[in-house]
């Protein structure tokens, strides 16, 4: 009786053993198995960071800038637009121009004083319906007969140098040719320029028409001279002719 005890003792302590032995060797497999994973995801890891291409840092000055403070400004002044201003810091400011989605920017810094005069007076008589004759180029008049045909221009006849002015009339009937006006308004759009040549883009408005037009400037015996006009669009409105 007391050895079959012993040999279920035995038998029992034999099982547990065998049982502990069984769940320690999976527990070491498995942590062995989970730290082999964590090692070949950080080697994996900094494989690919080693493999990477980094750029180098952009800017980084600014990231260390003093921003809050303006050179000849006190430390104690509130930075603000209106006082840049007053400090100067526009010098340092690029302008910035309006800018049209249909006809470009509207920087015409590029436009010297006489440019500017000879366009402004051309434009005007156009719009008026005057004569531009003077402002051509030699051997370009043809170049403005085509621009006022294309454009539809009825400009005013021109008297006859002996008719004689028998009625009022008549008279009346001329001084209303010669007041006629197309447009309204014009402005310019930034020139292409060589220093020799100018190529400027011209917005003409009115109430019964509008158009762009390049306008081709080039220098003749000192002045400038319009050698070209190319309609790049015209619209008549409003029953305009």
């Amino acid at each position: 009786m007391q050895k079959k005890s012993f040999d279920r003792l035995q038998f029992l302590f034999s099982l547990f053993f065998i049982s502990c032995m069984f769940f320690s060797c999976s527990n070491i497999q498995q942590e062995k198995r989970l730290d082999d994973d964590s090692l070949s995801l950080r080697e994996l890891t900094a494989e690919m960071a080693k493999n990477i291409p980094w750029t180098g840092e952009l800017e980084g000055n600014r990231l260390t800038a003093e921003i809050g403070t303006q050179a000849g400004i006190s430390r104690s002044v509130n930075l603000s637009p209106l006082v840049m201003l007053v400090g100067g810091g526009d010098r340092d400011m690029l302008p910035v121009y309006p800018f049209l989605k249909d006809f470009g920017s509207l920087d015409t810094s590029l436009l010297s004083e006489d440019v500017s005069k000879v366009l402004d007076d051309f434009c005007r008589a156009v719009s008026h319906g005057q004569s531009a004759d003077s402002f051509m180029a030699v051997g370009c008049l043809y170049q403005l007969a085509l621009f006022i045909r294309d454009m539809q221009l009825d400009l005013p006849e021109k008297p006859a140098e002996n008719a004689s002015e028998n009625t009022s009339e008549k008279k009346s009937d001329t001084e209303a040719k010669e007041t006629v006006s197309f447009f309204d308004s014009f402005f310019y759009g930034q020139p292409y320029a060589t220093g020799s040549m100018y190529e400027v883009p011209v917005r003409f408005s009115g109430r019964e028409r509008s158009a762009d037009v390049l306008i081709f400037l080039s220098k003749e015996n000192g002045s400038w001279k319009v050698d070209e006009l190319q309609i790049l669009q015209s619209e008549q409105k409003n029953g305009g002719k």
